[in-house]
């Protein structure tokens, strides 16, 4: 590495940790954004913590405890959980009426659904890099503890007989990629409710052409008042969705989770091995089933009649970092990148590039993120393809030197989009990129 490029790339640490720093809320737990995002949200703080054991294990093993204060008594852990009351975002706690009683920890207000469970794979990995084991081995105890929970929520609460093989995702927000065009459909086919209490608060300044239209919002909405009736912890509730989706990202990450845990397992309850074999056994069976051999990729596939839905998406790469890919798929999903790669100078969309619904700006209709690509990249190397690896960091990287820590990229490179100090985008380049 060059002079000049060592300089910069510790002028962007130095930017990085800067931006942590101002996004954390009372050395406990911190916001996305500033500006757009002033919770808590279950992933971002997964890929959060893992920028802060880059240099200070006790702060990242904090985030990870202060998620889990908003832990339910079922093992369900929320997509945000809502530490202060903040006026100028909606969903908010009022919207979401959470019963008191489904949190394992009095007074604490949460979301009703979740989101993508990185969190275990993260422990995993702060595990590994901690020097000192022994002095945390409480902490990381307790942590086990409550991702095996998580685990066993998912598998109990969102599979069904008799397979109880891959989970279902019950919200657009669940899966983290909010307004995939392949949720079009189902979207559309929410049946209305009446949100006249509810105002969007995310449209701030001039990005409305990056944000979610209305009418999905409607739909978003209209499924939290709906589950919100029906009982979030309901019995009810799976069979009384109105979307209801075989998702490529939570079955991924819930997989690649259970092989971490299983690894940590050895250390912190070798007794557990036995039940984190089988799981990893159920999961990577159950993802063969969203391989569609006419697209040669994953896809997420409609629970209701078991259809697939398109367009693709940077989804359909994510069962290489499960490991759930057998080497013919890895190869077939290698030639789909460099199909991509050869339109935009810049990799991973998410969505398909060829898809009439490509929007290059638009949220997850197009744009590069940070999180995605690194998981994609993890793939791509665990399979023996480091080039395809290499190149994603190498984009990932350039992007973030010319625009900043944006939450998400245009994939011609032309500019950063959403938030500006975004923290996720600052944990990973410290974990990953510089």
């Amino acid at each position: 590495m060059s002079e000049q490029n060592s300089n910069s790339h510790k002028t962007l640490r130095d930017e990085a940790l800067y931006i942590l720093k101002t996004n954390s809320r009372d050395h406990r737990y911190t916001v996305p954004s500033d500006r757009l995002y002033p919770y808590q949200w279950n992933w971002d703080s997964g890929f959060i913590a893992l920028g802060y054991a880059a240099y200070d294990i006790d702060r990242a093993l904090t985030e990870l405890d202060s998620l889990m204060d908003g832990q339910w008594q079922n093992g369900m852990v929320p997509h945000i959980v809502f530490h202060e009351f903040e006026e100028h975002y909606a969903p908010g706690p009022l919207d979401w009426q959470v019963p008191s009683h489904l949190t394992a920890k009095p007074g604490v207000c949460t979301s009703g659904i979740t989101q993508p469970p990185i969190i275990g794979t993260v422990l995993a990995r702060i595990y590994a890099s901690c020097p000192d084991k022994e002095a945390y081995h409480l902490r990381f105890a307790t942590l086990y503890t409550h991702v095996k929970a998580y685990h066993e929520w998912f598998m109990t609460k969102r599979t069904s007989a008799p397979a109880h093989d891959l989970v279902k995702s019950l919200h657009p927000w669940e899966s983290g990629m909010d307004n995939l065009p392949c949720w079009d459909k189902l979207v559309d086919d929410v049946p209305r409710g009446d949100i006249s209490q509810f105002r969007r608060k995310d449209l701030k300044g001039d990005n409305a052409a990056q944000r979610p239209h209305d009418s999905d919002y409607h739909a978003y909405m209209s499924l939290v008042y709906h589950y919100r009736a029906i009982g979030y912890d309901s019995i009810e509730l799976l069979p009384q969705a109105h979307f209801k989706v075989y998702d490529l990202v939570l079955n991924s990450l819930l997989l690649r989770s259970a092989h971490d845990m299983a690894q940590l397992a050895q250390d912190i309850k070798p007794e557990d091995q036995a039940y984190w074999q089988a799981q990893i056994h159920t999961l990577t069976q159950g993802m063969q089933k969203l391989w569609s051999e006419e697209h040669q990729a994953f896809l997420n596939q409609n629970a209701f009649d078991g259809q697939f839905l398109m367009p693709l998406s940077c989804a359909s790469f994510l069962p290489l970092f499960a490991r759930a890919a057998n080497e013919t798929q890895a190869a077939a999903l290698a030639k789909l990148y460099t199909k991509w790669r050869e339109i935009y100078p810049y990799s991973v969309p998410t969505t398909d590039p060829e898809s009439p619904k490509f929007e290059i700006e638009r949220y997850w209709r197009g744009p590069i993120w940070v999180n995605t690509n690194w998981m994609i990249s993890e793939g791509f190397a665990a399979y023996g393809y480091q080039d395809i690896a290499d190149t994603i960091k190498a984009d990932t990287r350039a992007l973030i030197e010319e625009h900043g820590f944006y939450e998400y990229f245009t994939p011609e490179g032309a500019k950063g989009l959403g938030a500006n100090h975004f923290s996720w985008s600052a944990a990973l380049a410290l974990y990953w990129l510089f």
